[in-house]
């Protein structure tokens, strides 16, 4: 009939079918999620002033990547260098670009197609976006909301494209 792009419903999360050690998968997922989200908006909050913020938010975020159900040693890489890119929002609406660094982690450890990288250019473009509309540090809340919505629409996105059977020829 011609080519098309159809949902595979054989699709299955990579990820779930790894043998775990311990736990089971759907709490470890959810876990990480909670920890990753709220250990990189603590870590926002901390300051000279807070900086025990500082330590629990990056704790925190760490903890959920150790904790998100994928290969060991991909955890281990990216743990340190996406709670350092989170951490380096303190830095402005400038530092949002460094999003896709997490990000570019979550994809490699839910071990998504190479198209679906592509979402990467999303919190890029948002990042330039919301320097320019918010280059004052007291917008703070607005560009870490508007960047986490923008970040976990990409996630979500690179799942869909994830999901989606390609036409072959």
């Amino acid at each position: 009939m011609g080519d098309a792009i159809v949902v595979n419903s054989a699709w299955r999360e990579p990820t779930a079918s790894i043998a775990l050690r311990w736990g089971r998968y759907r709490p470890r997922y959810v876990a990480a999620l909670v920890l990753l989200i709220s250990g990189g908006l603590v870590l926002q909050a901390g300051s000279a002033y807070a900086d025990y913020l500082l330590t629990i938010g990056f704790t925190a975020h760490l903890v959920g990547w150790i904790v998100l159900p994928s290969r060991g040693v991909r955890r281990s890489a990216i743990a340190v260098p996406s709670a350092l890119l989170v951490g380096s929002l303190l830095l402005g609406s400038a530092a949002t670009v460094l999003l896709v660094g997490p990000l570019a982690g979550w994809l490699f450890l839910r071990q998504r197609p190479a198209l679906s990288y592509l979402v990467l250019l999303l919190p890029a473009a948002s990042g330039v976006i919301l320097t320019r509309m918010y280059p004052q540090y007291g917008h703070g809340t607005i560009v870490i909301g508007v960047s986490l919505v923008v970040t976990v629409a990409s996630a979500w996105i690179a799942r869909g494209i994830a999901v989606l059977r390609l036409p072959t020829r």
